[in-house]
């Protein structure tokens, strides 16, 4: 298993008895949880983008997705939209969280 930290890539070493181990030092866990804190300071932000319309097989006019971003992370909440539905989806989520506009 590899260390869960940003940007290591270390092994985690493995012990015979309770939970098993996510970082390989507690340099690492810190880094990790810093970083955590840093993304979770940031505001989040509502995307509307062209996903892939090849990968499913979708016309081009179905392609579009909306997507929430905060830091470095990211999750597609809807793809295989219209640009129309998309827009007024993201429009809707971010009314949702105070945002604005996306």
């Amino acid at each position: 298993m590899i260390c869960a930290a940003p940007g290591c890539a270390e092994a985690v070493a493995r012990s015979a008895t309770g939970r098993p181990a996510v970082f390989c030092s507690g340099a690492c866990r810190v880094r990790a949880h810093r970083a955590r804190q840093r993304d979770a300071a940031e505001p989040v932000s509502v995307e509307v983008d062209v996903g892939s319309a090849t990968s499913r097989g979708r016309p081009p006019e179905r392609a579009w997705m909306v997507r929430l971003r905060r830091g470095r992370r990211s999750v597609i909440v809807a793809t295989g939209l219209r640009r129309a539905a998309a827009e007024r989806l993201a429009g809707q989520i971010a009314d949702l969280l105070g945002t604005g506009q996306p």
